[in-house]
């Protein structure tokens, strides 16, 4: 068997907020520059993005799909009645041209020209019924993140719930920029399924395309052989998920839902000693104090998961009294079954990974991630030392050293889990807290 590098899950141009030139050829650049070797189509069930694909797309004898040197599955994201999203992989384009046929009666947008991720009006069931009777497989999207999410707050706290007799049908769930394996392995009812870690990518650049990805051990990258892998048959695994360390994503902190302030929690002076009244108000921040940080923040949350706690900066400068709302990790300890991660046997290795445009930016003090700067360094080392995976996760760091000893250092420290980071939340990425020579 072979190892492929896969990221089963993106967006088209005829999606909300993607890059207009996003397209095969610039999908493919970027693979290669990050050592991808298989991409979902994206949006897979608009009728321009199909017709683009369907004329592209070579199908080999093994039954997969290929343009140039990179291979993909037929792939789209929809939401369902409950304003649940989930990624859906097809075997071919006549099982995407009949789940059109059957979805568009429940769809308003399922063939607009900026229906890239519809929404259909059938329960989770439902949804997933369909698509597995075209021999499609289905599973929940970003499945912890704050909005269209199953675990979302006041929503599902298991799929059972969700999926109902549907259940044993649900392929895998994907875990989304700010969880982890040791995140959602805290809840019981995850602990038969596989996890995918995908981009989710909304453009071709390096920083979204491939940001997270599956290390899959298959014969050949065709739907069949990646379905096998995702149910674990026929000895076809996933071997490894690389993803954002969930402190990078944009929902790992509870945050105010219309200031999108994160909240975070500090160590008081000895004048301080409630969390309700020792705050304080930063652009980016609403920073509390307490002499007992560990029964202050579990106390805050659970007022929080009540819908009873009021941002007190929006309070003060708006006189409006909008709610905080969790983030990934505080909604994981609300729902959780085990205090620390319970692996199955069956789990493979998470790598908590920084993106290698983040490692620059850092470096060079550089905000933008589109900056010629730091996407002309990013372009130099690709080309002196191979595809961005095998930097971050493959190459030995004293060669990254000899390279440029700061991105060595950083690459190590990720790898020993000692980086420091400032999380993300309310929409807003989080970083990296680096302290080297420049």
């Amino acid at each position: 068997m072979q190892v492929y590098n896969t990221d089963l899950h993106i967006h088209s141009p005829h999606s909300i907020a993607v890059s207009q030139s996003l397209n095969l050829d610039t999908m493919v650049d970027t693979c290669k520059q990050k050592g991808l070797h298989v991409l979902g189509t994206g949006d897979i069930l608009q009728p321009e993005w199909l017709k683009y694909m369907q004329h592209n797309l070579q199908k080999n004898s093994d039954g997969s799909y290929q343009y140039n040197d990179i291979f993909f599955i037929l792939q789209t994201e929809i939401e369902d009645k409950e304003n649940i999203h989930h990624v859906v992989l097809f075997p071919d384009f006549k099982s995407v041209v009949e789940a059109q046929k059957k979805l568009h009666s429940y769809s308003k947008n399922l063939f607009d020209e900026w229906g890239g991720r519809p929404r259909v009006n059938l329960t989770p069931a439902d949804l997933v019924d369909i698509i597995t009777d075209l021999g499609g497989m289905i599973g929940p999207a970003h499945a912890f993140t704050p909005f269209k999410a199953i675990f979302r707050q006041n929503q599902y706290s298991n799929l059972e719930d969700c999926y109902q007799d549907a259940l044993k049908k649900v392929s895998f769930i994907e875990l989304g920029l700010s969880a982890n394996t040791n995140l959602a392995d805290r809840l019981e009812c995850l602990k038969d399924i596989s996890f995918l870690s995908n981009s989710d990518a909304h453009s071709q650049s390096p920083r979204s395309l491939g940001r997270e990805f599956n290390r899959i051990e298959i014969d050949n990258p065709s739907f069949d052989e990646i379905k096998s892998a995702l149910l674990r048959k026929n000895s076809r695994k996933i071997i490894l998920n690389v993803g954002l360390h969930p402190k990078l994503g944009k929902y790992y902190n509870m945050f105010c839902y219309k200031c999108r302030r994160r909240i975070i929690f500090k160590k008081a002076d000895k004048a301080s000693s409630s969390i309700f009244s020792k705050y304080r108000i930063k652009p980016e921040f609403v920073e509390y104090y307490s002499n007992d940080l560990k029964s202050a923040r579990t106390d805050f949350i659970n007022t929080v998961a009540k819908g009873k706690m009021i941002c007190p900066a929006c309070k003060e400068k708006l006189n409006k009294n909008y709610k905080i709302k969790l983030g990934v990790s505080e909604r994981i300890e609300i729902i959780a079954s085990y205090k620390k991660s319970t692996h199955p046997r069956h789990r493979p290795p998470y790598i908590n990974a920084i993106p290698l445009i983040d490692i620059i930016r850092s470096i060079k003090n550089i905000k933008s991630s589109t900056s010629k700067t730091v996407l002309n360094a990013y372009d130099k080392i690709i080309s002196q030392l191979g595809p961005e995976y095998e930097i971050l996760i493959d190459l030995p760091t004293e060669t990254i050293k000899n390279y440029n000893k700061n991105i060595g250092e950083i690459i190590e420290a990720m790898r020993n889990g000692e980086i420091s980071y400032t999380p993300g939340g309310g929409g807003t990425y989080g970083a990296i807290k680096v302290d080297l020579d420049v």
